[in-house]
């Protein structure tokens, strides 16, 4: 069984397990107090209501004022660097990158793994140039993405483990869950620096157009003098990434790490209805 048949049975499957873990986490969250109900109102009533106010926020004349808060104090997080420059840098770094190397990594499966096995190569889907570039990982523009932002989620890291582990500012409460998040976000960037090194020195020596991986690139250069079996460490690597990413994966909304899922929601709400209509 080829490799990438063998990652998707796997990741569908694990995929369909997150998603039942979802669920329960979900099914937690609804037995606490939901404004406007009263405390005897079932899950599913809550469940119901939630979408509901949803629905008619999206469909209301606030629906850019919406996506306005969600963007300034969701995402970009305003009001955290306005209390502290530097704790803001590190989440930005870290957990902001790590969510738009996420999403780069979730186009290029689709459109590498889905598009060509449902229209055929002529259709718009896969010959526009947008797909024909993600499709080519040595792409220049991809292959220098894929370092660029492994290199800020590390910087962040760094950061973060300093504030918490060397400077430990006075406000926050490090336990050992922080740990294991930093540790597995950390094991991501660093295996996927080696992946894409053992990647060129297996699959194309080297070539030119492989210098845009300004991290895999130069690693692949240091290794290339060992001489080792190469397509052992590729695969070795590849599953290595794989198994840690789904250890976040799994761990992560049963850990701190889950605020950085939920917090944007909460804190968009929340300004929301502080803000006049």
């Amino acid at each position: 069984m080829e490799r990438l048949h063998l990652f998707w049975i796997i990741h569908l499957t694990l995929l369909t397990l997150f998603g039942m873990e979802m669920i329960l986490i979900l099914s937690i969250w609804l037995r606490g107090r939901m404004p406007g109900l009263t405390t005897t109102a079932s899950p599913w009533h809550k469940l119901v209501a939630g979408l509901k106010y949803l629905l008619k926020l999206i469909l209301s004349h606030r629906l850019w004022q919406l996506i306005e808060i969600l963007v300034v104090d969701g995402m970009i997080h305003r009001r955290i660097l306005k209390v502290s420059r530097g704790r803001w840098s590190a989440h930005i770094a870290a957990f902001g990158s790590f969510l738009l190397l996420g999403l780069l990594s979730t186009v290029t499966g689709v459109t590498v793994e889905i598009f060509p096995n449902l229209f055929p190569p002529d259709h718009l889907f896969n010959a526009n140039p947008i797909s024909v570039m993600l499709r080519n990982v040595d792409h220049p523009l991809i292959a220098f993405f894929n370092d660029f932002f492994g290199l800020i989620i590390l910087i962040g890291l760094i950061l973060i483990m300093y504030r918490r582990y060397f400077r430990k500012d006075s406000q926050l409460r490090t336990i050992p869950a922080d740990g294991i998040i930093i540790g597995l976000l950390t094991g991501i960037v660093v295996t996927g620096f080696f992946l894409e090194a053992f990647r060129l020195l297996a699959h194309q020596p080297c070539e030119p157009t492989a210098v845009w991986a300004f991290i895999g690139y130069p690693l692949a250069r240091l290794l290339q003098p060992l001489n080792l079996k190469w397509d052992f460490w590729y695969n070795a690597s590849f599953w290595l990434h794989f198994v840690i990413t789904n250890m976040l994966l799994f761990y992560a909304p049963f850990s701190p790490f889950a605020h950085v899922i939920m917090s944007p929601i909460i804190v968009t709400l929340n300004a929301l209805e502080e803000t006049p209509a």
